[in-house]
């Protein structure tokens, strides 16, 4: 990412590009800076907030550095125009995650279509596996969840297993898309989580109403992990999660979900 933006970043100073599009200059920033901002979206699964002000910092920092070029002069115009487009691109990004479909889990090979996925939800109990993970300290790894059901509470990572999908395929699955662990990393968890039994999480609402009623069996696995595997955690922010942090079990059983508080006195109970 960082060869990409200065690479581009070389090109822009080129003389022939300068050029071309020296009569639309702050236009050129701005849709530049779109750019990057989306390009930082892909890269970084940063909070659109955060993700803007790297952006804009890019922006002050390229300005800054043209201090230093003969034949180039810092304008707070350009970074302005900078901000706008950085503007447009954030403002389209909140829009998309507000409005977008949420994502149904289907069979390995592809999404289910969001009317049959309402269909089973109506009619079936859906299956999922959590990862109930402590760190050396003993605390748990909770994430805020940004999708219903559940918005805005502290849950441990987790998702629906996929029709077709053994157990041990959708937690390496799980641990490799939730957790940002790569595939070995994942492997190897799997192959020593402890399971925790089988658990009913009903609900009131559902991925796609908040009318519609789900009921999750819920199959979490526990296991706590070694500093080097704490700092091998790459958690994605910004699609299903807001906020990750690591609750001494005494907190944790007094900010999660009610659906989590169970595996929480579970935890203490093997810690005595």
């Amino acid at each position: 990412m960082a060869i990409l933006l200065a690479a581009a970043y070389a090109l822009a100073l080129w003389q022939p590009v300068r050029a071309w599009y020296s009569d639309v200059d702050k236009l050129a920033h701005g849709i530049v800076f779109a750019g990057v901002y989306t390009a930082l979206v892909w890269a970084l699964r940063w909070r659109p907030w955060a993700l803007a002000a790297f952006a804009l910092a890019l922006g002050g920092a390229v300005e800054m550095h043209q201090f230093f070029l003969p034949g180039f002069t810092a304008s707070l115009n350009d970074w302005l125009a900078d901000a706008v487009g950085i503007g447009i691109a954030l403002a389209a990004h909140l829009a998309w995650r507000r409005w977008r479909g949420p994502a149904c889990a289907g069979a390995p090979g592809g999404l289910l279509p969001l009317a049959q996925f309402q269909q089973a939800v109506a009619a079936l109990p859906l299956v999922s596996v959590d990862w109930v993970l402590t760190n050396p300290a003993g605390e748990l790894l909770v994430g805020q969840r940004l999708n219903a059901p559940a918005r805005c509470t502290w849950f441990t990572p987790g998702g629906r297993i996929h029709k077709g999908e053994p157990l041990a395929a959708a937690l390496r699955r799980v641990a490799s898309q939730e957790l940002g662990l790569a595939e070995e990393r994942a492997g190897a968890l799997v192959q020593r989580g402890e399971p925790m039994g089988a658990w009913d999480h009903f609900y009131p609402d559902a991925a796609f109403s908040p009318t519609m009623p789900t009921h999750y069996v819920n199959l979490p696995y526990a296991a706590r992990l070694s500093e080097a595997e704490v700092n091998a955690l790459g958690l994605p922010v910004g699609e299903q999660h807001e906020h990750w942090q690591w609750l001494p079990l005494a907190q944790a059983a007094q900010q999660v979900h009610a659906h989590v508080q169970p595996y929480v006195v579970w935890l203490q109970a093997r810690q005595a």
